[in-house]
């Protein structure tokens, strides 16, 4: 009997024990409205999470843009046929007048000069269809990376 009491005891105290542990709380993440962040050397701030910052936007459909830089790419290099899809993702600077002031190619399995030529081609499609991004009603410059297929089959065009 005597066993059994204690063998009762202890089990009653280690789970008295693990129950009263400190639990760790983690605190709900509260994003700030805005940070300030560095990248090229040129310090931006980083509007992600706040509610009066609207980002620039294309006038032109994602698919639209698509086909559009798939002909001129074929316009330029006739001889060039791609097998599959490619994917380019572009970083554009819109100013705040609407404006493309730069674009550089972040990702892109072409050849340099297929990417300098694109570079080009999406200054000259997407000229006089950005709407400039914004902060509290004001106009500001910024940067957008877009993300654009050009199609192999000519049947998509």
């Amino acid at each position: 009997m005597n066993t059994k009491f204690f063998t009762l005891v202890a089990l009653l105290l280690v789970a008295s024990f693990s129950y009263a542990q400190d639990k760790t709380v983690i605190p709900k993440h509260t994003p700030k409205p805005a940070t300030v962040c560095a990248r090229s050397n040129i310090d931006t701030l980083e509007f992600t999470h706040n509610k009066e910052f609207r980002p620039a936007q294309c006038r032109i459909e994602a698919h639209q843009l698509s086909v559009a830089l798939t002909k001129h790419f074929y316009q330029a290099f006739p001889e060039r046929a791609l097998k599959d899809d490619i994917n380019v993702v572009f970083e554009l600077q819109i100013e705040a007048d609407g404006t493309v002031s730069s674009v550089s190619i972040l990702r892109s399995q072409l050849k340099s000069e297929e990417n300098d030529k694109l570079r080009e081609l999406v200054s000259t499609v997407t000229s006089d269809n950005w709407i400039p991004a914004s902060y509290k009603g004001n106009k500001i410059s910024s940067s957008h990376t877009l993300p654009v297929i050009l199609l192999a089959k000519v049947n998509d065009i």
